[in-house]
């Protein structure tokens, strides 16, 4: 980056000819502005802020000595100074040494030595932007992790408070973004976040851990106003981590970077409600969830039962619906993300232990299946954990139906034959689930499978049939029908051949 010159004489021709005849450009400088005394020079050099100003000595109004020691007295000591003096000036303009004047140059210009002149005061320029830069580096480190002792909250050292003593001046308030981003995702982020994020002194970026960043942030304005420019960058920045897998939370605002470590802690309660937001595009803020509070959800061993239940009885249909259950009410206690975490983990371990029961023969499938997360995995929400229960069932079921088709098809087919064979003795699911070391619910959605019609139907279908049979024959009385087809009360047989012949026994004899 060029350096900037201001160009000040009485004489335009000479201010001309220091445009025209020196090579700025070339010596890495840029003209920012000329004036034609050293009053003007004054107000110049406080708006261009130039890092070298060439000045003749006899102005009007302001000669170039006088402006040079005002400049001084108002404390500017780093801005390079060229006089151009005549021959006969000469030993007057060595008393501008006390001013710390750079160079001398003696009209007419000689366009070489002033060539060399200015060249070499580049150089000087260039070495001191070196040296601030890196002072300006280190200074930033010591802050930097002055503030990250401040953060963690453990014992600080003398220096480190000595420093956030000196900065937290610099602003009203301070307060802490944390931001939650995959840690292989750092190098990214941190490439976005810079083009939103004022890296000035009132703004710093620490990394805590792999996976948890913390920009702490000061604002000239109140506490109960907050940072509105800071914040404003930071919902920007959550917009543009729209394509990342990350979340940001601010805590509550303190005065004194001393006191930063509160900031943190507020921010972390704030993160943790990340775990129930859809909206990843947004910053949660401490202030408007500070009264919300986490709950136990007390129905766990039940849920597990559920849950445990549905796959004994491959019911596929009751599984979801105990997910959404689960995904209902957690949400609405708003249980603790670490708890939820927990329990859905637990789940899917226990799904993969009845997996591999019933898979016995491929020890391996249910390894294969679904993975399960670490409980570490802070970046899992709930609508993720929910999800992964869904599609974890989804495939389970579709192995155990595969599975069971066949074992099914030889049971299914023994217990039509059993239920054919004493269909007239009072016979139930229950009775046929004891026999064939079956639960009813499971043996009901076999027979559904297999017959196309559920255990009652099939039973009734076969009594009334066997009654048809019975009427024929014109032998027994109606009542009698009733009781050999297996009916204990001749209302209900009467109500089940009416159901299915839309007549009764007596109308039928005549029909037949």
């Amino acid at each position: 980056m060029a350096f900037k010159v201001l160009l000040i004489d009485d004489e335009p021709l000479a201010l001309e000819g220091l445009q025209l005849w020196i090579p700025w450009e070339n010596l890495g400088f840029e003209v920012c502005g000329v004036c034609g005394n050293g009053s003007e020079g004054l107000k110049q050099m406080e708006e261009l802020k130039p890092e070298l100003v060439m000045v003749d000595i006899h102005m009007p109004v302001m000669n170039g000595l006088e402006m040079i020691e005002e400049w001084r007295r108002r404390g500017n000591e780093s801005t390079k100074f060229i006089i151009l003096t005549g021959y006969s000036d000469f030993d007057y303009a060595r008393k501008a040494l006390k001013y710390r004047v750079s160079r001398y140059l003696l009209k007419p210009l000689d366009e070489e030595q002033a060539e060399l002149e200015i060249r070499q005061v580049g150089q000087e320029l260039a070495k001191e932007r070196e040296q601030l830069y890196v002072g300006q580096v280190a200074q930033r480190e010591k802050e930097n992790l002055a503030i990250k002792e401040a953060l963690i909250g453990k014992g600080m050292s003398t220096e480190a408070a000595g420093v956030l003593e000196s900065l937290s001046g610099s602003s009203h308030v301070w307060n802490v973004c944390l931001v939650q981003i995959a840690a292989e995702d750092y190098c990214r982020w941190s490439t976005v976040a810079a083009e939103f994020l004022d890296r000035s002194k009132a703004m710093y970026v620490i990394r805590l851990r792999n996976d948890l960043v913390s920009i702490v942030f000061g604002s000239a304005e109140s506490a109960s106003h907050g940072s509105s420019t800071a914040r404003h960058r930071l919902e920007e920045l959550a917009r543009r981590l729209a394509n990342f897998r990350a979340f940001m939370a601010i805590g509550e605002a303190v005065s004194s970077l001393l006191f930063i470590n509160h900031s943190r802690v507020t921010a972390e309660k704030a993160l943790l409600h990340t775990f129930y937001e859809t909206n990843r595009n947004s910053v949660m803020d401490y202030e408007s969830l500070k009264d919300l509070t986490f709950q136990r959800h007390d129905d766990q061993v039940e849920l597990t039962a559920r849950i445990l239940g549905a796959f004994q009885l491959i019911d596929h249909d009751a599984y979801r619906s105990a997910v959404d259950y689960i995904e209902r009410s957690f949400r609405q206690l708003r249980v603790h993300p670490e708890e939820a975490r927990k329990y859905v983990i637990y789940l899917l371990h226990e799904i993969r232990a009845y997996m591999r029961s019933e898979l016995a023969e491929d020890t391996s499938a249910p390894n294969r299946l679904f993975d399960i997360p670490n409980l570490d995995e802070r970046l899992l929400t709930w609508i993720d954990l929910v999800d992964m229960l869904q599609s974890c069932g989804r495939v389970c079921f579709e192995l155990l139906l595969k599975e069971n088709a066949s074992e099914a098809q030889g049971i299914v087919q023994d217990i039509n034959d059993y239920i054919h064979e004493h269909y007239r003795e009072g016979l139930s699911i229950k009775m046929l689930a004891e026999r064939f070391f079956l639960h009813p619910a499971y043996l009901g959605q076999l027979l559904i499978r297999k017959n196309g019609i559920g255990f009652n139907e099939l039973l009734h279908n076969l009594r009334i049939e066997e009654a048809c049979r019975l009427l024929q024959l014109n032998q027994y009385k109606n009542s009698e029908v009733s009781e050999k087809v297996g009916y204990s009360t001749y209302h209900h047989f009467l109500k089940q051949f009416e159901k299915r012949l839309n007549m009764s026994p007596n109308e039928y004899k005549k029909h037949v």
